[in-house]
C-alpha cells in the first residue's frame, strides 16, 4: 500500500500540469451541475419578488371600501376602517403593510358635472401644488387640468351640491409614480371630460382635496372610506410561503365569514387581488426556467467530461512505461487496474469536494450579483444528486480512459510510442449512429414551423452537432493531412510536408480536435442564445413602451396630439399615438412626423428601413395648410349649373384637435365670400372642401368651379391652394361626380358632371385611394368577413408599404399608420380608442413634463421599467446561465489545449531536433509546427462556429425565450448576427493564434542534438 502511495505521489508530481487541468475540469463539471439546480430556484423565488414587487398595487394589495354609520366623522371612520382592514387581512404576517386610508364624498353635482371631495392625513406632502394647501373649510386643490378646462384659477369658486361654495386655494399635478406607493393607487386621480352621444357621460374632474373640516359641514352627501393594503414582499418569499398570502387575498370573498364588527356601517371587498394568477404565473416560469436551464448545464458538463477524458488519456499514454514495467514483473489484471486508476481516482476524490464548493460560491456570487439583495441562496437536493451524478461520471471516463492505455499491447507499451491504428468496427459504427442521431434532430427541428417550449431535442441538438462538428473536423483533417503526404514532397514545400506527415501519424494532434470544437460549438451556441433572447427582449419592450416614457392619457386621440404640439411644438420630445380598432384590422395611430426622434425602434422590425424613411412613406404627400386669423374668406369663379345655391363647406380643425365647419354661399361668376371664424385666431387646418347645395346638402352641379385664393383676414394664404395635395376625398360618396381637378396656374379647377344630387368632396393631403401603412407581419387588412357589424368609420383600403416584425402597441398583430393621414377630413370616434398615450424621451424638459401633468396626464410606463421586468423574470435570469457557460466553456477549451500542447511538447522538440540535425533551418522548423497547429486550431475554429451557428439557428426558430406569448408579442428572430460571430472568431483566433504561436517558439527552442541522445538513452 506504501509503495503504491509512495507511486500515485511520484506521478501527479511528474505530470502536474495533467493533474492540475484534470481536477479543474471535474471541479468545473461538478460546479456547474450544482450551481444549475440552485440557481433555477433561486431565479425562480427571485422573480416571485420582483413580480409582485413590480405589480399594481390594485392587482396585489387587498382594498375595501367602508360606508360610516349616520354621523361618524371622517377621522372616526377612518380608524374604524384601518381596524376593519387589519381583521380582515389578519394573518398575511409581514406581505401585506399596514392599512391606509382615503376619505371621498359621494359623487355630488359641481362643475358642470358630478364631483367628489377627498381628504388623506398629510396629502399636501406629497403633492406638487401651486399656490397653497387648504387651511381651513370649504377650500380645495383642483387639479390643474381641470382648472385649465373650467377657466378657473387660484382664487376661484364655485358651487358644489351639499358641499357650498368651495375656494379653490391651490392647483395640484397628478402625482408621479415615485408617489404611487403612498395613494396606492394614482387612477383615482383622472379627469374624465364629457363624452358625445350615443354615451352621454357628464364630465368628472379628478378629486378636489381638502381638508377633514370641510367633510365635517356636508350636508345630503355621504363619504366612503377607501382602505386599502399594500403588499410588500419579503426577499425570503417562496412559493410556500406565497399560498398564505393566496389564502388571506381568498378570504376576502367572503367578509362575511370573518364576522367582522362593522358596527352599523358597511364593509365591502373592491379588491381586483390577482395573486393567483402570479402565482400561476410563476410556477409556469419555473417549469420553463428548468428547461432552459437544463440544455446550458448539460452542455457545460459533457464538454467537461469530453475535455476530462482527453487529459486522462494523455496521462494515461505518459504512463505507458510505468505500466509496462509493472506488467513484466507479472502484476495480476486486478493489480493493473488498481495501479492505473490510482491517480485518477486520486484526482477525482480532491475534485469533486472542490467542485461543489465552487458550484455554491459561485451560485452566491451569481444570486447577488444578478437577483433580489437579501435573496436567501436555496439548496436543493437535486444540485447533490447532479453533482454526485457528474462525479460518477467523470469516475467512469476515467475507467475509459485507462481501459484505452491497458488494451494496448506489451510491445507497444515498451516502445512508449502510439502508432496510428485503424479505428474499430465499433467505434465507426458508434460515430455513425452520432452523426444519423444528429441528422434525425436535426430534420426534426427544420420542419417545426411553431414555436414553444424548450424540449428534449433542444437540450440534446447543441450538444450532439458540436460532437459530429468535432469528429468531423478530427477525421476530416487527419485524412486530408494523411492525402497531402502520399502526394510527397514534390509539388510542396519542406514545411507543409513536414506539417501533413506530424497530422497523419501523430494521433495526438488530432484528437484534441473534437473536445475542443464541441467547446467552441457550445461557446457559440450559449452566446448566441443569450444575445439573441436579449434582442428579443428589446424588441418586446419597444412594443409595450414604444418610447422612454409613456403616458397615459384620458383624452380624446385628437386632443392629445394638439396637447402634445401646444407642448412640444417642433417635435423633439414628444410624440402622440393611440391604438383604433375596427371590424378587423387593428391600428397604431401616431404622429410619425417625430417617430424618428421619439420613439423606440427596434432594428429587428424592419432590418435595412429606419424610422425616418417609414414615417417619410406613411405622411401625407401633400401640405396640409394652415389658416390663422378671424376672418376666412375664398375667391371663387362659378361658371357651373346647379339645382341649388351651392355653399362652400370648409372643414377646419383648430390647435385644440375641434373640428369647425365655416359655410360661404358661392354666386355665379367670379366673386369673394368670406365669414368669421374665431376659433381660428391661432390657427387652423384647412383639411377638407365641399361644395353642395345649402347647408352642404346633395344637389346636381354642371360644369366648372375655380377656387382662385384662400383668404384670411384679406389676405391670400401661400399654398392652400396650389401645394395642398387636393383631391377628391377617399371617402367621397359619389367620386365620379368630379371628372377631373387640377390645380395649374394657381387655381384650383374643379369640372363636375353630377346629374344625379350629390356633393363634392375634396381632401388636402394629396393621399392615395389606399392610405399607407406598416404591416405587422400577423396584421389583417381586409375587414373581417363574420363580422357582426362592417360600419365601422375604419373601414377604408389600406396600401402595406412596410412589412414589421412587430409595431408599436399592438406587436405582430397590427397596422401603423400616420395620425394625418388618417385623420384628415375624418371622424375618429373616441369609442374605436381602446388605448391613448403620449410618448416622450427622457430628456424631455421640466416644463413640458408639467403641462403633460397638469392636463391630467400620468406616467403609465418607462421602456427602462418595461426591459427591466422582461430581464427580470424567472426565463430570461436562467438564460444568463448561457453567458456563463459561453465563458466557461472558452475558458475551458483553451486550458485544455494549452495543457495538450505541453504534453506534445517533448515529442514535438524529438521531431524538431531531427529536422535541425539533418540540416532544416530553424525558421522553416518554426513554420511547419505553426502550419501544423493553424490547421489543427483552424479547422477546430471552423468547425465549432459552424456547429454553434447552426444550433442556434434551428433551435431558436422554434423555441420560446420568454414568458410574454400574447397577440401583441413580436416574435423571436433566428437569424445569425454576424458581429457577434466575427467577435467570437476573433476571439477564438487571438486565442488558439497565442497558443500556436507560444507551442511553436518552446519547441523550436528546445529542439537541440541532445535532446535526441537523451531519447536514445
Amino acid at each position: 500500500m506504501r509503495t503504491l502511495v509512495a507511486t500515485v505521489v511520484r506521478g501527479l508530481r511528474a505530470r502536474l500540469l495533467l493533474s492540475v487541468g484534470s481536477v479543474l475540469l471535474v471541479a468545473l463539471a461538478v460546479g456547474s451541475a450544482v450551481l444549475g439546480p440552485v440557481f433555477q430556484v433561486a431565479v425562480t423565488n427571485s422573480y416571485l419578488v420582483t413580480r409582485l414587487a413590480e405589480a399594481p398595487n390594485a392587482l396585489t394589495g387587498l382594498s375595501w371600501v367602508h360606508t360610516p354609520a349616520p354621523g361618524t366623522g371622517p377621522a372616526e371612520a377612518a380608524a374604524d376602517a384601518v381596524a376593519l382592514a387589519e381583521q380582515a387581512g389578519a394573518g398575511a404576517g409581514g406581505a401585506y403593510v399596514a392599512p391606509q386610508t382615503f376619505v371621498r364624498t359621494d359623487e355630488t353635482p359641481g362643475l358642470g358635472g358630478l364631483v367628489r371631495l377627498a381628504t388623506k392625513d398629510g396629502y399636501c406632502e406629497h403633492l406638487e401644488v401651486e399656490g397653497r394647501c387648504p387651511a381651513g373649510p370649504r377650500e380645495v386643490l383642483m387639479l390643474a387640468g381641470d382648472a385649465g378646462l373650467t377657466d378657473f384659477s387660484v382664487g376661484s369658486t364655485f358651487d358644489v351640491g351639499g358641499a357650498g361654495t368651495l375656494e379653490v386655494v391651490g392647483l395640484y399635478r397628478v402625482p408621479g409614480p415615485e408617489e404611487a406607493d403612498w395613494w396606492f393607487d394614482l387612477s383615482r386621480f383622472s379627469s374624465r371630460t364629457p363624452t358625445p352621444p350615443p354615451s352621454n357621460q357628464p364630465y368628472r374632474p379628478a378629486p378636489l382635496l381638502t381638508g377633514p373640516e370641510t367633510f365635517e359641514q356636508l350636508s345630503g352627501v355621504g363619504f366612503e372610506v377607501l382602505v386599502d393594503r399594500r403588499l410588500e414582499p419579503p426577499a425570503d418569499l417562496d412559493l410556500e410561503g406565497l399560498d398564505e398570502v393566496r389564502a388571506v387575498a381568498a378570504a376576502q370573498d367572503d367578509l362575511a365569514a370573518l364576522d367582522l364588527d362593522v358596527r352599523g356601517g358597511g364593509f365591502e371587498t373592491r379588491s381586483i387581488n390577482d395573486v393567483d394568477g402570479v402565482a400561476a404565473e410563476v410556477r409556469a416560469q419555473q417549469e420553463t426556467a428548468r428547461s432552459s436551464v437544463a440544455p446550458a448545464v448539460l452542455s457545460l458538463v459533457l464538454v467537461a467530461l469530453a475535455l476530462l477524458l482527453r487529459l486522462l488519456t494523455a496521462a494515461a499514454d505518459l504512463r505507458l512505461p510505468e505500466l509496462a514495467l509493472a506488467s513484466l514483473r507479472g502484476l495480476p489484471r486486478r493489480r493493473m487496474w488498481s495501479l492505473g486508476l490510482s491517480e485518477p481516482l486520486v484526482l477525482l476524490g480532491a475534485a469533486v469536494p472542490a467542485g461543489a464548493a465552487l458550484g455554491l460560491g459561485v451560485s452566491w456570487l451569481l444570486v447577488e450579483a444578478w437577483l433580489v439583495p437579501g435573496l436567501p441562496v436555496p439548496l436543493p437536493w437535486s444540485s447533490a444528486v447532479a453533482g454526485l451524478g457528474v462525479g460518477l461520471g467523470a469516475a467512469l471516463v476515467a475507467v475509459v480512459a485507462v481501459g484505452l492505455v491497458l488494451r494496448v499491447d506489451l510491445a507497444a507499451q515498451l516502445s512508449g510510442v502510439r502508432r496510428p491504428v485503424r479505428a474499430r468496427r465499433g467505434a465507426v459504427l458508434a460515430q455513425l449512429a452520432l452523426v444519423a442521431a444528429a441528422l434525425v434532430v436535426l430534420l426534426s427541428k427544420l420542419s417545426s414551423t411553431g414555436p414553444g417550449e424548450p424540449d428534449v431535442t433542444d437540450l440534446v441538438l447543441p450538444v450532439l452537432l458540436a460532437v459530429v462538428a468535432g469528429l468531423g473536423g478530427a477525421r476530416g483533417t487527419a485524412a486530408l493531412a494523411g492525402w497531402w503526404t502520399r502526394r510527397g514532397p514534390r509539388d510542396t514545400s519542406l514545411s507543409t510536408f513536414v506539417a501533413s506527415r506530424a497530422l497523419s501519424r501523430r494521433r495526438e494532434g488530432t484528437l484534441v480536435i473534437l473536445p475542443v470544437t464541441a467547446a467552441i460549438a457550445i461557446c457559440v451556441f450559449g452566446a448566441g442564445v443569450y444575445d439573441s433572447a436579449g434582442q428579443w427582449r428589446a424588441s418586446v419592450a419597444a412594443t409595450r413602451a414604444p418610447a422612454a416614457v409613456v403616458w397615459a392619457s384620458d383624452l380624446s386621440l385628437d386632443r392629445t396630439v394638439a396637447l402634445s404640439r401646444a407642448a412640444d411644438p417642433e417635435g423633439r420630445w414628444l410624440m402622440a399615438a393611440g391604438t383604433l380598432s375596427s371590424t378587423g384590422p387593428v391600428f397604431t395611430v401616431a404622429d410619425t412626423s417625430r417617430l424618428e426622434r421619439v420613439a423606440q425602434w427596434s432594428d429587428q422590425w424592419t432590418p435595412g428601413t429606419s424610422p425616418g424613411e417609414i414615417a417619410d412613406r406613411l405622411r401625407p404627400r401633400g401640405v396640409v395648410p394652415v389658416l390663422e386669423g378671424a376672418r376666412i374668406g375664398v375667391e371663387v369663379d362659378n361658371r357651373a349649373r346647379s339645382g341649388d345655391d351651392l355653399v362652400l363647406r370648409l372643414r377646419l380643425v383648430t390647435a385644440e384637435g375641434e373640428v369647425r365647419f365655416a359655410f360661404l354661399p358661392v354666386s355665379p361668376g367670379t366673386g369673394t365670400t368670406e365669414t368669421r371664424v374665431g376659433a381660428c385666431r391661432d390657427g387652423c387646418r384647412l383639411e377638407g372642401l365641399t361644395v353642395g347645395g345649402p347647408a352642404a346638402l346633395r344637389t346636381t352641379v354642371e360644369g366648372t368651379i375655380e377656387v382662385r385664393d384662400v383668404l384670411v383676414d384679406g389676405e391670400p394664404v401661400e399654398g392652400a391652394v396650389t401645394g395642398a395635395g387636393w383631391g377628391v376625398s377617399p371617402d367621397a360618396s359619389a367620386p365620379e361626380a368630379v371628372t377631373r381637378l387640377s390645380d395649374e396656374g394657381g387655381v384650383l379647377r374643379i369640372e363636375a358632371a353630377a346629374e344625379e344630387p350629390a356633393i363634392l368632396q375634396l381632401t388636402a393631403g394629396d393621399l392615395p385611394a389606399a392610405l399607407p401603412v406598416v404591416k405587422g407581419v400577423d396584421a389583417r387588412t381586409e375587414p373581417d368577413p363574420n363580422a357582426f357589424s362592417t360600419s365601422s368609420p375604419l373601414s377604408f383600403p389600406v396600401d402595406p408599404v412596410v412589412e414589421a416584425a412587430s409595431v408599436p402597441l399592438l406587436g405582430p398583430r397590427g397596422l401603423l399608420i400616420d395620425y394625418e393621414t388618417v385623420s384628415i377630413d375624418r371622424e375618429v370616434y373616441d369609442q374605436d380608442s381602446s388605448e391613448v398615450v403620449v410618448l416622450a424621451r427622457a430628456d424631455t424638459p421640466g416644463p413640458v413634463v408639467d403641462e403633460l401633468r397638469a392636463a391630467g396626464l400620468v406616467v403609465d410606463r418607462t421602456y427602462a421599467e418595461v426591459r427591466e421586468g422582461l430581464d427580470g423574470e424567472a426565463y430570461a435570469l436562467a438564460l444568463r446561465l448561457y453567458a456563463v457557460v459561453a465563458v466557461l466553456v472558452l475558458v475551458m477549451a483553451v486550458a485544455a489545449l494549452g495543457v495538450s500542447t505541453a504534453v506534445q511538447l517533448p515529442a514535438r522538440r524529438s521531431d524538431a531536433a531531427s529536422l535541425r540535425v539533418v540540416g532544416v533551418s530553424r525558421r522553416e522548423v518554426v513554420r511547419a509546427v505553426l502550419l501544423e497547429l493553424s490547421v489543427v486550431l483552424g479547422s477546430t475554429a471552423v468547425a465549432g462556429l459552424a456547429a454553434g451557428a447552426l444550433a442556434q439557428y434551428v433551435v431558436l426558430r422554434t423555441v420560446t425565450l420568454g414568458y410574454a406569448e400574447t397577440l401583441s408579442t413580436p416574435a423571436l428572430v433566428a437569424g445569425i448576427d454576424p458581429a457577434r460571430l466575427a467577435l467570437l472568431a476573433l476571439v477564438t483566433a487571438v486565442l488558439f493564434g497565442a497558443v500556436a504561436v507560444t507551442s511553436a517558439v518552446l519547441t523550436v527552442r528546445g529542439a537541440r542534438g541532445a535532446t535526441l541522445r537523451e531519447n536514445a538513452r
